[in-house]
């Protein structure tokens, strides 16, 4: 053909915008995107030209539309109905992205509680900087986890999968002036963090020093690990405020209770 220069085949096409050449004939046979040219062989020949076009249905196809609303803007475009589409199809973009951010930090955050839980020992006190984090409450606990705390839990655990789009797991907290009284089972609420950038929490931990501690085992040795917390703010001379933070940091790889291990947060000044 005179203009083959400026054409490419089925076969050619197909490889420079990555699909394939069975897709393009099946898209030329249902009228949705047809070749320029047809040789007198019978032979399909597309233009540079036809790239955008081509990319604009196959990210139409991306973001959820089918072959038929796709092809009906095809044989009959309009500005409006394409940015009616549009402005609906952004929107589910949007919800997906926020989607994958949350799935993100959710094993972001599973990744690296695992590794702190690796090098955790039972006892460990240590001072560490934190940054700025965002928390989300439940409804207030007794402590006791009895069948009222556990209604609490199962309400926490819908509130997380409505917000983050995941259900994850969740620690507990407990004000440290009940720790100084030694009442080691009253416990305020359950917590979770907030996925990075969420514009919905309910508190935040400031940013600064806080002492961590691990118990590795069952939580009825959690009192001693707060003793332990306690003397160890007295001989250094650290003043512990607000809440002790609990949570779990192999909850998904744990085949005996005695191997769980519990990570304390606590502000200290």
């Amino acid at each position: 053909m005179n203009h083959k220069k400026y054409l490419y085949s089925s076969g050619e096409f197909a490889k420079f915008t990555g699909i394939n050449k069975r897709t393009l004939h099946y898209y030329n046979e249902i009228g949705l995107f047809c070749p320029e040219v047809i040789g007198e062989n019978g032979y399909h020949y597309y233009t540079c030209f036809q790239f955008a076009q081509l990319e604009l249905i196959l990210t139409l196809r991306k973001i959820g539309l089918s072959l038929d609303e796709i092809r009906e803007y095809v044989t009959t475009p309009s500005d409006e109905s394409f940015s009616q589409m549009m402005i609906k199809k952004k929107k589910l973009i949007d919800e997906s992205i926020n989607q994958l951010l949350s799935v993100q930090s959710f094993l972001e955050q599973k990744a690296e509680r695992l590794k702190i839980g690796m090098q955790s020992k039972h006892g460990k006190i240590e001072r560490c900087t934190l940054l700025e984090r965002k928390l989300v409450l439940s409804a207030p606990i007794s402590g006791d986890y009895d069948e009222e705390d556990f209604s609490v839990a199962a309400e926490f655990s819908l509130r997380l999968k409505t917000l983050f789009h995941l259900y994850d797991n969740f620690g507990s907290r407990i004000s440290m002036e009940q720790i100084e009284k030694k009442c080691f089972h009253r416990y305020d609420s359950f917590f979770a963090y907030c996925p990075h950038g969420s514009k919905t929490y309910d508190v935040v931990l400031p940013a600064g020093s806080y002492l961590r501690a691990y118990c590795i085992g069952r939580w009825e040795q959690l009192p001693a690990i707060y003793q332990s917390i306690l003397s160890y703010a007295r001989a250094h001379q650290l003043t512990l405020t607000g809440y002790a933070y609990e949570e779990g940091l192999n909850e998904m790889s744990i085949k005996d209770k005695n191997d769980y291990i519990t990570m304390i947060t606590v502000k200290c000044d």
